[in-house]
């Protein structure tokens, strides 16, 4: 029973089923031979230099083309999904640092796209910005930030290994260079006598390379200590013909921080604090001035800090 009602079921409006089934395949087959369709796509350009002595600079103008494709419907169909196609741009010779180079349309690989072929692109040529390639040694410049923690200070300079860079890239931006960074290093993160790992700076660099790209910047610190030294002597560096000057008072107290090896190699007989000339120039016989002091004697790296800073001054009185 239930097969009869099947059978009578499909031979309801038989007519029209069949005559459904015909056009579906009608338009397979439609489809399978194909009618020459046309599909138009962007397509990048990829410039491939085979030249090593040269380089590309930016992006090819323009950098994408319209490109009129031909053929079998369901193929060209296909192509609209297909993101990674370009036109690979050949240039086994370079004539000029500027070039106008026509585009072929056997550039554009349709392979395994059965019937599709390139009938056109627009524009039909690009230009491309060419410049040589040059290779220069370049010093690096040490960059740091923040500070070192208190109980540390520094003995000497930093310094870095290697120190200088050889930089390759297009001669109208390596010609530029006088000096690069290195990415700065931290202080506050510093223990003694550190040797930190960085890299070269090469933001905006482009395509330019560094070698080597990592160097080491060494950070000769040590515990930093305080030390005071008193009865410190108060000179005077006097103006041509203003005469013996007299300080108020003669001697002072001072204080230094550094780095524990300089600091306790330091002695007193070195240290002195000096009035500068300027700050005694056209004193008047009678006129008491007070005026700044510069403590000399002190190596690099250690700071000083006087019990004053600044002193009274006269002219010396002869009777």
């Amino acid at each position: 029973m239930p097969d009869q009602r099947f059978w009578v079921i499909l031979a309801r409006n038989g007519r029209l089923k069949v005559a459904a089934l015909g056009l579906a395949l009608f338009l397979w087959v439609l489809v399978r031979v194909g009618v020459p369709g046309q599909r138009d796509l962007l397509i990048p350009i990829n410039i491939r230099l085979d030249d090593p002595g040269w380089i590309v600079l930016g992006d090819p103008v323009p950098a994408t083309v319209l490109v009129r494709f031909s053929g079998p419907p369901t193929e060209i169909f296909r192509l609209s999904g297909f993101t990674e196609m370009s036109i690979a741009v050949p240039i086994t010779e370079v004539l000029d640092e500027e070039m106008v180079i026509p585009l072929q349309p056997g550039w554009v690989s349709v392979d395994g796209y059965r019937g599709v072929q390139v009938e056109d692109i627009v524009p039909s040529s690009i230009n491309v910005h060419l410049d040589r390639v040059v290779t220069r040694t370049i010093p690096l410049r040490i960059s740091t930030r923040g500070r070192l923690p208190d109980h540390l200070a520094l003995t000497r300079d930093l310094s870095l290994t290697p120190n200088l860079v050889r930089v390759s890239g297009p001669a109208s931006l390596v010609e530029m260079l006088d000096t690069l960074d290195i990415v700065p290093v931290a202080l506050g993160d510093v223990e003694e006598q550190a040797t930190v790992e960085t890299v070269v700076d090469t933001a905006g660099l482009g395509r330019m390379t560094v070698v080597p790209y990592a160097v080491i910047l060494r950070i000769p610190a040590e515990e930093s200590i305080e030390r005071v030294f008193s009865g410190i002597p108060v000179i005077t560096d006097p103006a041509v013909g203003d005469g013996p000057i007299q300080v108020f008072p003669e001697a002072l107290q001072v204080t230094v921080k550094g780095a524990r090896s300089r600091v306790s190699a330091m002695e007193a007989d070195f240290l002195r604090a000096v009035v500068p000339s300027y700050a005694i120039r056209d004193l008047g016989d009678f006129e008491e001035r007070r005026v700044p002091i510069e403590v000399e004697g002190v190596p690099p790296y250690v700071s000083v800090v006087p019990g004053s800073d600044s002193v009274a001054v006269r002219k010396r009185i002869e009777l």
